[in-house]
Formats: structure tokens, sequence, C-alpha cells
């Protein structure tokens, strides 16, 4: 038998269904190449719930540039397709929901060939159901399906359609387009990177109360339209006649919000007062163009799509500002070591870790034990219990201080705030200075900031901390004011007389003991030079003295030299993990140790693959607390 596409001898499997009978059929449709796509370039969507949740990719979308018309699903002709309709119904439906004002995908098509079903999403009862021999020019059903099917007049229903796409970016689609954003807002202004960053940080700022308000007008049933949308285009150009910059309207409206929770002692300061967006609007907007269909709260507590940290990844690197950023696959690494725990109080309440990183930069490893916590409550709790918790963890489990300066302390409450905590408990302070000396002459907020600073570290006691300090930052006797900072440590008498100076990185593994609980975790990526005992000195062999005395040795795990490449750093460094003695005649077991020669990217900083060879090392780990590895 034969139509007009193929005969039906040639139909022996989905392939030849899709080569001999489909292809053919979107090309008669009227579909262009750059309007197919193959389920090789699609993405993989979920629909359900719990266990029934199933992941589907069709075979074929059909667009008209970016918006989905038809989606197009293939099977072996031996197959009952009307079994099968459901799933392409179901991926057009997760797809019509990223978009408001229209659902662009008005048709499934579901063929094995020998017969076709033609679906809208939404409806159980088929438009056409045709039979091979009903793909014939004369044929009355293969006319209404051109009909309704031909690209030009999908196109025209689609053109008539006012939509606004609003949908949970992927990842690497996200990368992109932050980085193109921020690039923009470079060659716009003529500014650097971490000036540009700056001020984009605004605008996510902005963008993350919309998306938050759009979200619960969303789920709330209310009926939403693209005039509801203020963080677009379509916004700006209707507001720009009565407003000169309605995006920096916006941006106070939002920041003025803050400020009333700033003003009850809730929130930190992430700008200042009266601040604007120092961008021109015609900048604002082109960055507002590429971003405003991203929903950026529904990537909030997803450990795969940082928000922030994609934005510094792919925009700033570390010596642009300052810093040096632990690569992700060791702050995943590191948290993982940590494994962070709830506790019941005494009234039967779960009581999660507090967390500390001292020198936290941008907030990296807060930020993952954030979600690590996040994704260990229990599901046995009713979702009452699991909203109240994860408000315990915002609030109570994540602390993170900086001395760096006043730009890097914003922007890690910007991360934290982006992910759900609004950066309560991040400090612009120097951890190091014990007696958290407080200027007269500072502004009172200021005061009343290293006053709660202050507070915490005298009153609070840490299950863990999680961090990696400046390698190369000294602490000078010679100067007053780090002198007053070194005569605080006892580390600094460890040889029977004052050394004329010392290393951060040594000066905070005591601060951190101080603070530590009994038992309490200390994970930190460390200098070599401090391991090792040639060519160190006398100090030195005494400070490892010392480090024996206060803590016990889990791990010690060797980094290639290769992991700071992104920050032009070649520094030699290990991942070390302690434990804070119970008692001084705690005896030191056996310590876990390993090299790890690849930690996910090349000696050129491209990432080859998410852990390197971490995971091997971690899974290592737990066979040695086990018992099962010896040596």
């Amino acid at each position: 038998m034969k139509n007009m596409f193929c005969n039906s001898e040639n139909l022996r499997n989905e392939s030849d269904v899709e080569q001999f009978f489909i292809i053919k059929l979107i090309s008669y449709l009227g579909f262009k190449e750059e309007n197919i796509f193959t389920k090789k370039v699609l993405t993989m969507r979920q629909y359900g719930k719990g266990l029934k949740k199933t992941s589907f990719i069709p075979d074929y979308q059909l667009n008209d540039s970016k918006t989905p018309l038809v989606i197009v699903e293939a099977k072996s002709p031996e197959i009952n397709v009307e079994s099968y309709v459901h799933e392409a119904q179901e991926y057009a439906s997760v797809i019509n929901r990223d978009y408001i004002g229209s659902n662009p995908i008005k048709f499934c098509v579901t063929t094995n060939g020998n017969t076709t079903y033609v679906h809208k999403p939404d409806e159980r009862k088929e438009i056409l159901k045709l039979s091979f021999s009903d793909f014939t020019e004369e044929n009355e059903k293969f006319k209404k399906l051109v009909s309704i099917l031909s690209f030009n007049n999908l196109r025209k229903t689609a053109v008539s359609e006012k939509k606004f796409e609003f949908k949970k970016p992927e990842i690497n689609e996200l990368r992109a387009v932050l980085y193109s954003a921020h690039n923009k807002i470079r060659s716009a202004e003529k500014i650097g990177p971490k000036k540009a960053f700056y001020e984009f940080s605004k605008l996510l700022f902005i963008k993350m109360y919309e998306d938050k308000r759009m979200e619960e007008k969303i789920n709330n049933g209310e009926n939403v339209s693209i005039e509801d949308f203020a963080f677009s285009t379509d916004y700006i150009d209707k507001q720009s006649k009565v407003i000169a910059d309605p995006i920096n309207n916006l941006f106070a409206e939002d920041r003025n919000k803050l400020e009333r929770l700033v003003a009850k002692g809730e929130k930190k300061r992430i700008f200042k007062e009266n601040e604007t967006i120092n961008l021109k609007p015609s900048t604002i907007r082109s960055a507002v163009e590429l971003i405003q269909n991203y929903n950026l709260k529904s990537v909030e507590d997803d450990i795969n799509g940082k928000v922030f940290e994609t934005f510094l990844e792919s925009s700033v690197r570390g010596k642009e500002l300052g810093q040096f950023f632990t690569p992700r696959s060791v702050v995943k690494f590191i948290v993982k070591l940590a494994n962070l725990k709830f506790h019941k109080n005494n009234e039967g309440e779960l009581i999660p870790d507090k967390i500390i990183d001292g020198s936290c930069g941008t907030g990296g490893f807060l930020i993952f034990a954030l979600s690590d916590l996040f994704h260990k409550i229990p599901d046995s709790l009713t979702d009452i219990e699991k909203n109240k918790l994860k408000e315990r963890i915002k609030k109570d489990s994540i602390y993170g201080v900086d001395a760096s300066d006043d730009d890097i302390v914003p922007i890690t409450r910007m991360n934290m705030y982006l992910h759900g905590d609004g950066g309560s408990h991040i400090f612009l302070a120097d951890t190091l200075d014990k007696d958290t000396q407080i200027e007269p002459t500072l502004p009172r907020e200021r005061q009343d900031e290293l006053k709660e600073f202050k507070s915490t570290m005298e009153n609070i006691k840490f299950d863990v901390v999680l961090t990696n300090p400046p390698f190369s930052m000294k602490y000078n006797s010679k100067v007053p004011e780090e002198n007053r900072i070194l005569e605080q440590y006892d580390i600094r008498k460890i040889t029977n007389k004052n050394v004329a100076s010392l290393k951060s990185n040594i000066m905070f593994l005591e601060r951190y003991y101080d603070i530590l609980k009994p038992g309490g975790k200390l994970i930190t990526v460390i200098d070599e030079s401090v391991l090792n005992t040639e060519g160190q000195g006398k100090h030195m062999l005494a400070f490892r003295s010392w480090l024996m005395d206060h803590y016990i040795i889990r791990a010690i795990i060797s980094l290639p030299k290769n992991t700071f490449v992104n920050q032009d750093a070649g520094v030699k460094t290990s991942v070390i993990y302690l434990t804070k003695k119970i008692s001084p005649n705690e005896q030191q077991p056996k310590t876990f140790m390993a090299i790890s020669a690849d930690v996910g990217h090349n000696d050129a900083g491209r990432s080859t693959s998410e852990m390197g060879d971490l995971e091997l090392i971690y899974n290592d780990f737990l066979k040695f607390e086990r018992g099962e590895l010896n040596d």
C-alpha cells in the first residue's frame, strides 16, 4: 500500500516512521530546517508528582523562531500509538506553563505511520484520527490536518497572540545569558568587570523580587497576563512615556522594602541608602531583555542552578574581585565531607548544625551548606514542619564573615538573598580580631553590626567550619594595628618567644578552635607549606605540634597544582579535615590520606567533569571511616 509520502512496506521500525513518513509530512506542512527541533537539542521535561513523576523528550518540536507550535512523537508500527498520546500532551502542557498570555503549543501529533492522532494538549478527545491511506491530497481528513497544522496558519495565530515566556532556566542556558548580559553592560558603559558585576546584581535583586511576586500570583491561581510583569521590556516601553527610568523606580521600591527589614534588625544592608542603578536606561533595557523570560525564583534552592555562582563563574574571575574563588567541585567535596546534620533539642525539635566561614568571600561554601541542609530535611515531616525547619536553617544556621572590603560583603549578602536567606548573618568584620575593636567614629549602623558580630563570636559555639582562608596574607608586629591582633594569639608564643609575623591561615586555626564546640569540625583548604616539615623553620615545627595537641586530624587530601588556575594562582594546597579535641588526652587515630589529580578542570582551567576524582576520594573516605579501607 502507498500514500503520498511512502510505501507501507517501508515502515518497519520507529526510525523508518521518522525518515520515510514524518520528515516528509513536516516538510509538506511548510516547516523549514530551522523550524524543526529534534530530541537531541530539546530539553527533557518532567510531569507528574512523587513516585509517578516521569521524564520525557518528544521526537520533534516544530517552532516559529523561538516559539514552539507543535509536538510530534513517533512510535514503531507495531505499537498501539493511542496509549502514548498522553506523553506528547503532558510535554506540551509543561512547555505551555512557561508562557504567560497564551499556550503557544496548539497541537500534538502522535503516529506510528499506520495510525496518526492529532490532539490539543489539554483535550482527551482527538481532533483527527488518520489511517495510512488517508494521506492523499484529495482526502478530507488530510485537508483538515493541513489547514490546522500548516506552518503559515499556525504562524498567523502565534503572531496574533501576545505572550510572555516565563520559564525555569537550564544551568548552561543561564550561564550563557548571564555572561552575555554582563558583557553587554561592560561594553555599553565602558566599565570594568567588577563594577559591571555590582550594577547587574541590582537588576538581579529586582528580578528576584518580581519573580517571587509572579510565582505567588500563579500559585494562588490568579489570572496573570504580560501586563503583570514589571521586569520586562514591555513594561519599560510603556512606563517610559511617564517615568524617565522605570526600572530604577522599581529598584527604589524593592530596596525600600529591604530597608524596612534592615531597620528592624531582621536583615543586613545590601545596598546603600538611596542607592540607584548606575547604568543608562538603554543599557538597563538591553540587560532586562536578555533575562526577562527566565524565572530565577524557580532555581532558588536548586544546587544545580545556582544563579549567583553561575554569574560569578561566567563573568568575573577571582583576581578581578581580589578573591580566591574555590572551585565548585572542591566546595561540594568539602561540604560532603562535613556530613552536615540535624540534632534534637529537649523539646524534640530538629536543630541544624551551626556553620561558619570566617573568610567567606562571595559565600560559595555557605550556599552549598544551605542547599545540603535543605536536601536533608526528612521526608517524614509535614509541609508545615518542613517550611518551619527551612526557615530555621536560613535564620539560625549559616554565618559568614569577610574583611575584604565594602564591595564583597554586599555581594555575599546578595548571593544569600538570591538563595532564600537574607544574609542576616553575613558580617563585614575581621574574624581574626578576637577583641572586635569598634571605632566610635564609625556610622551607627556599622557599630551595631560589629556589636552583633562580637556578641555572636563570644556566645555561639559552632558545629562546623567550612572555609578557604587567604594563603598569602600576614600579620606583622611592626604594624601597630596588626600587632594588636597578633598579641591576642597564643600560637604566636609557641617557641617561647614572640614571632615577628604570622600567616593568617595559621591564625585562623587558633581562631576556629576558640569558636568550635568540642568535637566540632573544621574543614579547610590549606597551603601545603604549613603541613610540610622541611625548610619551614623551628616555629613551623612547633605549630604542627600545637595543631596535634588541639585537633584530631581526620583527613588530608592533596589537591593538584592547577586547582586555582582560574584565579591565576599556582600555590600547592590540600584539604585538611580536623575535629576539635573533646579532651586534651584524646588520642590521634589513623588519618585518611589521598592525592587528587583532577578537580574537574584541566591546566587551562576548562571544565572537564563535575567532580574529577574527588567523588572517588570521598567514597574511599567513607570506606575508611567504616573501617573497610585501612591502607
